[in-house]
């Protein structure tokens, strides 16, 4: 299958291929950096889905984002997909959330995937799941590198793990009724991304997931004034100056 095919029902803006469903998730079309950006606030997501599986990790994944809106105030629907979202929510509705997912009998599961990124980045907007500052237990050397080794997979948008990530990250805006396509769009087959890369449908929707990701990283649904992008990688340089490589042109 040639890129071409994959991305047909695509316009093409230059070097980027913006879906045909821009305007459902509306405002000013903004090239983002898929790693400055989008790989710091997709990162939680492939730290649950490393930590428990695919199916899994998307149940959970699913079920917290559902309870933050529940809490949330808003009335303008949200999709909570990045963790520049949770630092939104005002300390009522942190409570609100950290409350709900203790009683869903979650809590525990989640913070077992994202202690090493709340131990490691203490000003992470996630912090607020932790009722007291965590620690780590066992080998904080072998941990760093496990969770080192998370987000080195992620440079790799095309991968599987890396590509599920944003199919997930696609799926809460569909979750959260933010996101409809019309039939015969290759979104519109989205369940067929669980066969990535095997099938050319599949190559199809993915190559639409990974275009139609700067979508989400756009007013109403992002704010580009977000710190955490940025100190997560000043962060990073503190923690391993060996590992974190340039991210100026990505």
């Amino acid at each position: 299958m040639t890129r071409k095919d994959i991305l047909q029902d695509h316009k093409r803006q230059r070097k980027i291929f913006i879906p045909p469903f821009k305007h459902i998730l509306g405002g000013q079309f903004q090239e983002t950096s898929w790693i400055k950006t989008m790989l710091p606030e997709l990162l939680w997501i492939a730290l649950i889905q490393d930590y428990y599986g695919h199916a899994k990790g998307v149940a959970l994944i699913t079920s917290f984002t559902r309870l933050a809106r529940k809490c949330s105030s808003s009335e303008e629907k949200r999709i909570f997909a990045t963790t520049s979202s949770f630092g939104e929510m005002t300390g009522d509705e942190q409570s609100c959330l950290q409350s709900e997912v203790a009683a869903s009998g979650e809590l525990v599961d989640i913070q077992k995937a994202l202690l090493p990124l709340i131990v490691f980045y203490p000003e992470c907007p996630l912090r607020f799941l932790f009722l007291t500052m965590p620690s780590l237990s066992g080998a904080p050397n072998q941990i760093l590198e496990t969770f080192k080794a998370s987000v080195t997979r992620l440079y790799d948008k095309a991968s599987r793990g890396t590509t599920m990530v944003q199919a997930t990250a696609v799926w809460l805006a569909f979750d959260s009724e933010i996101l409809k396509v019309a039939k015969g769009l290759a979104l519109a087959s989205f369940p067929e991304i669980e066969k990535y890369p095997q099938t050319e449908l599949s190559q199809k929707v993915a190559g639409s997931i990974r275009a139609s990701m700067h979508m989400f990283f756009v007013e109403p649904h992002y704010t580009r004034s977000s710190h955490w992008p940025r100190y997560f990688w000043n962060r990073g340089f503190e923690i391993d100056q060996c590992y974190f490589r340039d991210t100026s042109d990505e």
